[in-house]
């Protein structure tokens, strides 16, 4: 049996950890299909590494996905296995990092603690649970193991909670926060094209946002040609939420922000502004 996958860490690619997680998961199923999604992620960073998987997931066939941001390696953070409605399995830390996706993947089913030994690499080196612990049960969860033989089953609740949430809709805004931001310096928010839509704004309309300690107006658009290059724009990202950037150039260079930051997305009425 074959069996897809995906791989997503921090590790780079100069050292030969990524190599010995894969390793590891084709000495238990050999025709396992691995796919990279990425081994960029900034170091510890699991904001990013969350926001990378989310993104990716739902171009990717059903299968099982690893993932491996893990600053809390070695503690007393919990291994899990998520099983998603869409059918998939994720695998990787309690830390928040495998939430997002699992919502881009219809939500979890069921939730189950690593413990059971017999599927692990042994000894289990406290710094390397990616090869010595989460490779193995990916490999075997791809050859059709129940994830209910790997552990006992919790909560969804009791999962550590995603590091981020839905912005906050209200009194004519939406108040969010900056979620990422990607290789061209814009900034993705934790806000879906839909809830922009009840502002009742329009493609080509004028837009006041609030970022950080100031405003900023900025046009509702598609693509970033539809604007002058130098000027802001309020778009839907390809990975399915709104971003903010600007045309030629990096937004996120220009106004000094990061994860994190404040942002409000003011109701037209609430600014005066009205169509393009």
């Amino acid at each position: 049996m074959g069996g897809l996958i995906t791989f997503t860490s921090d590790f780079g690619t100069s050292e030969e950890w990524v190599g010995a997680v894969k390793g590891v998961i084709l000495s238990v199923n050999p025709r396992a299909v691995i796919v990279d999604i990425s081994h960029h992620i900034p170091p510890f960073d699991i904001g990013k590494g969350a926001f990378v998987l989310a993104a990716a997931l739902p171009h990717m066939p059903r299968g099982v996905h690893l993932a491996v941001v893990d600053p809390g390696v070695g503690t007393r953070r919990l291994a899990v296995v998520l099983e998603c409605a869409r059918g998939d399995f994720l695998v990787g830390p309690d830390n928040g990092l495998l939430l997002p996706a699992a919502e881009r993947l219809g939500g979890v089913n069921r939730a189950y603690f690593l413990e059971n030994r017999d599927f692990f690499r042994h000894p289990v080196h406290p710094t390397f649970h990616a090869r010595d612990l989460f490779a193995p049960v990916a490999a075997h969860l791809s050859l059709g193991v129940d994830p209910s033989e790997m552990g006992m089953a919790m909560e969804v609740e009791d999962l550590v909670p995603a590091p981020w949430g839905r912005a906050r809709e209200g009194e004519g805004a939406v108040y969010a926060s900056v979620i990422d931001v990607d290789r061209f310096g814009s900034l993705r928010l934790n806000v879906y094209p839909e809830q922009v839509e009840r502002l009742g704004y329009r493609l080509g309309d004028r837009v006041m946002v609030g970022l950080g300690e100031g405003e900023m107006e900025v046009v509702l658009a598609s693509t970033f040609g539809e604007v002058e290059v130098g000027t802001p724009l309020l778009f839907e990202d390809s990975s399915g939420v709104m971003a903010l950037g600007i045309n030629g150039g990096s937004l996120a260079s220009r106004t000094g922000s990061r994860p994190g930051d404040a942002v409000i997305i003011y109701g037209p009425a609430d600014r005066g502004l009205a169509g393009g």
